[in-house]
C-alpha cells in the first residue's frame, strides 16, 4: 500500500478537487483507494455527494475514542472516503496537539489498512502542524497555480514537500508560460511532469458533486488526471 498526500502551496489552488479526481482515476485504473480528509472544512466529500458538515468522521471518533474506520463512506467497491467530521475550535486544537504528541498515530492506522487498500490519499490542511505531519507518506506533493503569489510561496515550502504539481495551467497566458519555464529550469527535480490544465469541467464536476473523471471522462482535465494517476503508479512501483 502506498500513502500519498496533497497540500496546497496556499489556499484556493484546487487541492481537494485534484485529490478527488486523482483518487477516482486510480480506482478506474484498477486500484483500491481510500481518500482521507484531514481538513476541518470537510470539502473533500463534496466531490462525492456527501454532506458539507458531517458530524461523524475520523477526527470526531479520535477525540471520542470511538472506532474511526467505521465512518468511511463507500463511494463504490474499492473507492472510499473518510470524512473529517465536526469539531468545535477548542476540540480542533486539542486534536492537533494529540497528533503532535502521537506522531505514529496515522502510521499505525495506515498499517492496519494495508491489506484493504492499494492507495491512501490524504488531503492536508494549511495551518495545522499536527494534521500536516502526522500521516507519513511515501509520496507528498504541493499543488500550485502558475501565478505570482504561488511563485513567492513555493521555494521555502519545497524543503517540507519535495514535489509540486501545477494545477489550472492556462497555456494561453504568457505569465503562466514564463513561470512554468522558470520552474522547469530552477526546480526540475521537484516538478511533477504532468500539468493539469484549466478546464471548466472541473468546476462543473464540483457543481454536480462528482469527480471530474466521472462527470466528463473525455474532458481535458480528466485526461490530465489519468496521466497523473499513471505517473503516480509508476512512481509508486519504484517505492515498493
Amino acid at each position: 500500500m502506498i500513502a500519498m498526500s496533497l497540500r496546497g502551496v496556499r489556499g484556493g489552488v484546487g487541492t481537494s478537487s485534484t485529490l478527488a479526481a486523482l483518487g477516482h482515476a486510480l480506482h478506474e485504473l484498477g486500484q483500491k483507494v481510500l481518500l482521507v480528509d484531514m481538513c476541518p472544512e470537510n470539502s473533500l466529500g463534496l466531490h462525492f455527494n456527501m454532506d458539507l458538515a458531517p458530524r461523524e468522521g475520523w477526527a470526531r471518533a479520535t477525540l471520542d475514542r470511538q472506532p474511526w474506520h467505521e465512518h468511511a463512506w463507500v463511494v463504490e467497491p474499492g473507492l472510499c472516503v473518510l470524512p473529517y467530521g465536526q469539531l468545535k475550535p477548542s476540540e480542533l486544537f486539542a486534536l492537533d496537539a494529540l497528533l503532535i504528541e502521537q506522531p505514529k498515530l496515522w502510521s499505525q492506522r495506515q498499517a492496519a489498512l494495508a491489506n484493504a487498500f492499494d492507495w491512501i490519499l490524504f488531503d492536508l490542511p494549511q495551518r495545522l502542524p499536527g494534521h500536516m505531519t502526522n500521516p507519513h507518506c511515501a509520496l507528498s506533493m504541493m499543488v500550485t497555480n502558475a501565478d505570482a503569489a504561488c511563485h513567492v510561496l513555493l521555494q521555502p515550502q519545497l524543503t517540507q514537500t519535495p514535489l509540486f504539481l501545477v494545477n489550472r495551467f492556462d497555456a494561453a497566458s504568457q505569465l503562466q508560460r514564463d513561470l512554468l519555464l522558470i520552474w522547469q529550469q530552477r526546480y526540475a527535480h521537484a516538478l511533477v511532469p504532468v500539468n493539469l490544465h484549466a478546464d471548466e469541467a472541473m468546476a462543473e464536476a464540483l457543481a454536480r458533486s462528482e469527480p471530474a473523471g466521472r462527470y466528463a471522462p473525455s474532458s481535458l482535465i480528466a485526461l490530465d488526471i489519468i496521466s497523473l494517476a499513471s505517473w503516480c503508479l509508476l512512481r509508486g512501483r519504484r517505492l515498493e
